[in-house]
């Protein structure tokens, strides 16, 4: 059978609307199980028809492709910045696309059977390092697929979802074999190992994570959680209102949920946007206001977050992240805070350490220093914000139990997010706003990714965010108490503290990194097979 250009540009479509299902709020991620599978066949026809020094051709199918699932899943990212939402659709989709012809480069090198591992290997390796790089953008990692089949991929607590990502790759190698055999008309006798090992990859996970499922039973170890979402425009109100009228009304929401048995009270990101000195914040307004409440209930611990600075004198010690504080000699840091307020004069401090690209952060501004004048202005986020490089846990002084807050974009790393229950977290807080991107599917992607940290790290989790959806997250990733769009609410549940470590906890990406030394041996046989041929 030979294709024609309008049959490729058919399996084009059909694999970038297979990739597009998985993120929908449907629960269709076992479709991109299959969604590598047409561009796969189209790399295969050319090989096999003898074309094997164009190249070019299956990059342009490729890049169409995830060019289209990028636009179609994220799209939503212009609500906050249209420049930026151009430019990680097509970089992004431009990235995968030459990850996909570096594997097939090494198929035409090195023969399918090598191809189709680099193809695994280099796609798994791809995922780790982005994560990992400053430009990362982690919302298509294809383990991200199944945060709304929780009851899929309960074996996430051994691999994270980079695990599911490896599932994907896989079953997309075994499903491509066999249609590949029926597609060209090739021996389908010897296709029984192909049938066996699709089986077994399927039903083995799938059984081990229904079972795991239903049979899972949390410990009963009860912390009582309220969360706030006081629906403030991040747009329009957010950064104009008077911090102290915020706070004032996410008291008021406390209040009416708040009584002797309650333990903690979680507000949302920026919920006091003022650049609050760190030095100085028991003489701020807001805070002051906050322990007014937390006389009437001294027991109750506050996480909420905020943007606050620290302050350096004529630039001693000060980070690399520090700025000039007008035409003084002075620096200042500027920091994504989340904060824990109890009766005690001292105020826990964390910092967000996995910034947005373009918005909390130039990636590396060496090079691209230029785009600095097209840094997205999210509401007064816009600037080189500090980190910190440890994922540092709150600690109730009562009793010493410890939480922690995940800021916003870091509950969309899995890795990261479990560093915060292997330093002791008992239970997990996300705190976010989401408002940038209006009533989209992107604060519900992020909102289900939240059910995968759950799993990966078996944490209770309680999420808030600024404007929806705010809710509750047990040990197995079922959501409840889940908040509307766009609606002031507040929301009361128990939550199982748990104090073991998953696999996953313990050991991170360990898949990803023996992918990289797999990636790297592949280019070295296939770098070793071209100057053996070159002698000859």
């Amino acid at each position: 059978m030979k294709l024609k250009f309008y049959h490729k540009l058919l399996l084009c479509l059909a694999s970038a609307l297979l990739f597009c299902a998985g993120w929908t709020q449907w629960g269709l991620g076992l479709l991109t199980a299959l969604a590598f599978v047409p561009l796969l066949l189209i790399e295969y026809h050319d090989v096999r028809i003898g074309q094997k020094k164009r190249v070019t051709g299956i990059f342009m199918w490729a890049w169409l492709s995830f060019l289209i699932w990028n636009i179609v899943s994220t799209y939503w990212i212009y609500h906050s910045t249209l420049f930026g939402a151009a430019a990680a659709i097509f970089f992004l989709s431009l990235f995968m696309a030459c990850v996909f012809w570096l594997a097939v480069v090494v198929w035409r090198k090195a023969g399918m059977r090598v191809g189709l591992i680099a193809f695994v290997s280099f796609w798994l390796s791809f995922e780790y390092l982005f994560m990992n790089s400053q430009i990362s953008w982690p919302w298509l990692i294809l383990g991200n697929a199944f945060s709304n089949n929780i009851r899929l991929v309960q074996w996430y607590e051994f691999t994270g979802h980079l695990g599911g990502s490896l599932w994907v790759l896989v079953l997309n190698v075994l499903v491509f074999v066999i249609a590949k055999t029926w597609m060209f008309r090739e021996n389908r006798k010897a296709l029984k190992p192909a049938y066996i090992a699709i089986a077994l990859f399927l039903t083995i996970p799938l059984a081990y994570s229904i079972i795991r499922y239903y049979t899972y039973t949390e410990k009963t170890d009860p912390v009582d959680v309220v969360v706030i979402q006081p629906n403030i425009d991040p747009y329009n109100e957010k950064f104009e209102t008077p911090a102290v009228d915020q706070i004032s009304d996410m008291v008021f929401l406390m209040n009416t949920k708040t009584d002797s048995l309650v333990d903690f009270v979680i507000g949302p990101e920026t919920a006091m946007p003022t650049g609050m000195w760190e030095d100085e914040m028991n003489d701020e307004t807001t805070i002051q206001y906050l322990r007014q409440y937390l006389s009437l209930y001294p027991h109750i611990n506050i996480i909420i977050g905020a943007n606050t600075r620290i302050f350096y004198e004529k630039g001693n010690g000060k980070s690399e992240t520090a700025m000039p504080l007008g035409s003084t000699k002075h620096f200042f840091d500027l920091f994504n805070t989340s904060l824990l307020i109890d009766t005690s004069p001292d105020i826990q401090i964390y910092h967000k350490s996995k910034l947005v690209p373009g918005v909390e952060m130039m990636p590396y501004p060496k090079l691209l220093g230029f785009l600095g004048d097209f840094a997205v202005d999210l509401g007064g986020m816009q600037g080189s914000h500090g980190t910190q490089p440890d994922r540092s846990v709150f600690v109730r002084k009562s009793d010493g139990l410890k939480t922690a807050a995940a800021i916003c974009y870091e509950s969309a790393y899995g890795e990261f997010f479990a560093g915060f229950v292997k330093n002791g977290a008992a239970f997990m807080c996300i705190i976010t706003n989401d408002g940038w991107w209006d009533n989209t599917p992107g604060h519900r992607q992020h909102k289900s990714f939240a059910s995968l940290r759950a799993i990966e790290t078996r944490r209770s989790i309680a999420r808030s965010a600024n404007t929806g959806i705010s809710c509750f997250v047990n040990q197995r990733g079922d959501i409840s108490h889940e908040t509307q769009w766009w609606t002031k609410d507040v929301i009361r549940a128990k939550l199982n503290l748990n104090h073991s470590l998953t696999f996953y906890t313990r050991y991170g990406d360990y898949l990803a990194r023996m992918s990289l030394v797999l990636s790297g041996l592949l280019i070295l046989i296939t770098i070793t097979r071209l100057l053996m041929r070159g002698r000859r």
